[in-house]
């Protein structure tokens, strides 16, 4: 064994390294072992991120090298960005898990089915689809108030704001008076408040860009027509979408604001990218997509959520002290994390993959990209940004831009756009439980905390264990939530 270690005196050549100068241009093609010879590079696995490969730095060639060969480098990642198998199992594991209690009970001679939530969901429907066109209505009624303001010159700044902000708190406060008034199911309730949270989007978004664009349009009229100054130019450049193609007030019709209804966005813009054309075969598909999903979500609910629930309200309502409570509770939340989490993938791939794709499809909307890869999220800021892109985009260009613009404070504006958002969450779980708890509203204003120990410079470098700590709280979070709200 000793034969084999290279002597002081060695040359390079001993120690497998070349020191030839010949052009690789010149060079012959390197030969291959007759013998078939496994070529081993150095390279990640396929799973490692950004921050597992900070040990893997390129090789250098002999002679240029720094210690052990090797020179300091940007980390590499494996970039492997395919992931339709495990996506594919994913949903072969879901139709298991609801195929079990369906043998399960037909080998019992029970009921297959009790379809309780789907008996309370077709239960006037009549009301809710009466509902939904009053709803769809008055955010088309916008147009006829943009309308004027170009029209009549009404001065948006502060005229026009306060009036469409008077209008939009009274908006939602008829809504939930709605929906208090009428008592319907809490299906129903879910559903219109969120619709309503989406079209108060809409309307604010529409209302006040173009409310913007009418200042700088009569701004632009008291200049003189054969002027051509820079700030002719910028004005006009502002009048313009990005695209090049639509200027205010042309926007302002009708085709146009049902289009705006339409599209997949609550951030409106004078025209968005589209695609050349529908295509039926990935609308069909996705359509049965959303079909199958909806099933499965509701079997479930009904088969691992329901049954729990119902336990645990049957358990609360005896007689018990406050440690017994605790116990419920938290009995209720390890048994809800795996159904609870699961359902909420279900519901996330339902709105963000499915209906959104659908409608994106059917306007032929271009900016198909909803969410970002939430699921690598280091701390809560970049999971609060990344889930949700279109919510993202309001609340940054609608609420953080003009918070930050009047306090002049990044960290002020930020905690006052998590308190607008934590208010809203716990107004959709005040109207599904028809009381006030503030769980919700507590818990999402406590990612303030968790967001400032994560940007420590200790914490922040920690990229693996922020991941962990982001999906255990959004596990223990989301189920600890339901627990709460559902049981108590």
């Amino acid at each position: 064994m000793l034969d084999i270690i290279p002597t002081a005196d060695a040359t390079p050549l001993d120690w497998g390294c070349s020191t030839t100068t010949i052009p690789l241009s010149n060079r012959s093609p390197p030969r291959r072992h007759e013998y078939p010879t496994i070529e081993y590079i150095i390279r990640p696995s396929i799973f490692s991120s950004y921050d597992d490969d900070i040990c893997i730095t390129q090789p250098v060639p002999c002679g240029n090298e720094t210690s052990h060969g090797f020179k300091p480098g940007q980390p590499r990642s494996a970039n492997y960005t395919d992931f339709s198998g495990f996506y594919v199992g994913f949903w072969l594991m879901l139709v298991s898990m609801v195929m079990q209690p369906l043998i399960k009970r037909w080998n019992d001679g029970d009921v297959v089915l009790e379809l309780k939530l789907v008996r309370l969901s077709m239960t006037r429907l009549q009301e809710l689809a009466a509902a939904e066109i009053v709803l769809n209505s008055i955010t088309f009624s916008c147009l006829w108030w943009q309308l004027a303001v170009f029209k009549w010159g009404i001065l948006w700044s502060p005229y026009g704001r306060i009036f469409q902000s008077a209008f939009e708190i009274g908006f939602l406060i008829s809504s939930v008076s709605w929906l208090t008034y009428i008592d319907w199911p809490w299906p129903h309730s879910i559903f219109f408040i969120l619709h309503t949270v989406v079209h108060l989007m809409k309307i604010h978004s529409y209302c006040f860009y173009n409310g913007y664009l009418s200042g700088i349009y009569q701004q632009l009229q008291k200049l003189p027509s054969n002027s051509l100054s820079d700030l002719r130019e910028q004005l006009i450049f502002e009048l313009t979408s990005p695209l090049g193609n639509v200027r205010y007030p042309a926007n302002l019709t009708i085709g146009n604001t049902i289009d705006w209804l339409l599209v997949p966005s609550v951030c409106y813009e004078l025209e968005y990218p589209r695609v050349p054309r529908i295509r039926r075969s990935v609308l069909i598909k996705r359509t049965l997509g959303l079909i199958t999903s909806i099933v499965i979500l509701y079997l479930q609910v009904e088969f691992y959520i329901m049954p729990v629930i119902s336990h645990a309200q049957s358990a609360i309502s005896k007689p018990h002290s406050r440690v017994t409570t605790i116990r419920i509770l938290l009995s209720t939340t390890l048994q809800l994390m795996c159904p609870i989490v699961t359902s909420c993938c279900l519901a996330f791939v339902i709105i963000w993959e499915l209906v959104l794709n659908i409608s994106a499809e059917i306007t032929r909307f271009g900016d198909r990209l909803f969410y970002a890869d939430f699921w690598n999220a280091v701390n809560q800021s970049d999971l609060a940004r990344m889930w949700n892109l279109p919510v993202h985009h309001f609340l940054w260009r609608h609420v953080y831009s003009p918070l930050f613009h009047a306090t002049h404070s990044k960290t002020h504006a930020m905690r006052l756009t998590f308190f607008v958002s934590a208010l809203v969450h716990e107004l959709v779980a005040c109207v599904a439980v028809r009381k006030w708890k503030g769980w919700l509203f507590t818990l999402q204003l406590a990612q303030l905390g968790m967001i400032a120990v994560q940007m420590m410079d200790r914490v922040r470098d920690q990229r693996l264990y922020g991941k962990i700590f982001v999906w255990t709280s959004f596990i223990f979070g989301v189920s600890l939530n339901f627990a709460i709200y559902l049981v108590t």
